[in-house]
């Protein structure tokens, strides 16, 4: 039975892991992070599983393949996905300051009724692979017994025939080191992802608008996640706030506090509503988020070297979505195969 350690438990991760396991393959999964999910990050208020939870990384996604339809499809009679129905505005600044209007669309959009962290958790619980968290690989190197990686703060070593690595661009160039510059498309990739800044912030809710695309601000998109887990009331919610790719380049390195402030500010102004009653709840900063400027072609999917039994996944080599993220961990486990 052969053994593949893909490094990252994101949805390429996932989707590679599902993929060679029912193919018989043993799979390692590893990741740095306290759960498996990636930018499928959801928190609560509090330990409490009653505590109102929210998604800080993506917001929903879509499934316009009919190979990744019919993969989710199981995902939906079970629960684990389901849909998201919300009323859209777009908010655009000119010479009399914000003016939001409604932007309503039939597009299908996917959400986890606990957040899409427990989604991808659920894909997982669904494979024999042995999924261990909280562990950053450090170093790669390949033999003639395959490949070995070593762990942070870990003296004992992993050892592998294949190894599947769905970190973004230059991160994976980083740990693969001089096998990196055998691999020209992923030198090529390394601004393939910009930043984002998200702020989660209590505010009130807004009058038939859940959702709201920002045009010319500092913000990108706003969403309301108390109507995404099902509450629709009045009264104070929570809100993300993305902050756009420009923004979130220009001020990367910023104070927190700062940043915070500023998205607040837009926030107010845009859904009219006094600051006093916007309270900051979680911030975070995803360093590599959105497709860049010239993102590789969706079509490109993985790199591969098959030679080596190395492969490369990730969103960002397929267009930056969730779909293309399970396109292109699918398609890292059958270069391998």
């Amino acid at each position: 039975m052969p053994h593949v350690v893909i490094i990252g438990a994101g949805v390429a991760g996932a989707s590679a892991a599902a993929t060679l396991a029912d193919a018989g393959w043993r799979v390692t999964l590893v990741d740095k992070a306290a759960r498996p999910g990636g930018r499928c990050a959801t928190r609560r208020l509090a330990a409490d599983t009653a505590s109102p939870w929210f998604d800080y990384g993506a917001q929903y996604f879509t499934a316009r393949d009919p190979a990744f339809r019919q993969a989710i499809a199981s995902d939906l009679d079970a629960g684990a996905l389901c849909h998201w129905r919300p009323m859209l505005h777009v908010a655009e600044h000119g010479d009399a300051g914000w003016r939001r209007t409604p932007s309503p669309d039939e597009r299908e959009r996917l959400i986890g009724p606990r957040g899409l962290n427990h989604w991808i958790r659920h894909r997982l619980d669904q494979t024999t692979a042995d999924i261990q968290c909280q562990r950053r690989v450090s170093a790669v190197a390949r033999s003639t017994q395959g490949w070995q990686l070593q762990f942070a703060d870990d003296a004992a070593s992993q050892n592998a025939d294949a190894l599947i690595v769905t970190l973004p661009a230059v991160q994976a160039a980083g740990l693969l080191g001089d096998l990196a510059d055998d691999m020209p498309e992923l030198a090529a990739a390394d601004s393939a992802l910009s930043p984002c800044h998200s702020l989660v912030v209590a505010a009130p809710a807004l009058a038939d608008c859940h959702g709201i695309f920002v045009k010319g601000g500092h913000l990108a998109w706003c969403a309301d996640n108390t109507h995404k887990a099902g509450h629709g009331e009045a009264g104070r919610h929570l809100w993300i706030l993305h902050a756009g790719p420009a923004f979130s380049a220009d001020h990367l390195e910023d104070d927190p506090q700062t940043i915070s402030t500023l998205l607040i500010e837009e926030f107010a102004a845009l859904g009219g509503l006094a600051t006093a009653r916007i309270k900051p709840v979680h911030q975070h900063r995803w360093r590599y988020a959105r497709p860049g400027a010239e993102p590789p072609p969706a079509e490109t999917r993985c790199l591969a070297r098959p030679e080596l039994r190395l492969a490369l996944a990730g969103d960002w080599l397929a267009g930056g979505r969730i779909e293309g993220a399970w396109h292109s961990g699918r398609a890292a486990a059958d270069a391998l195969r």
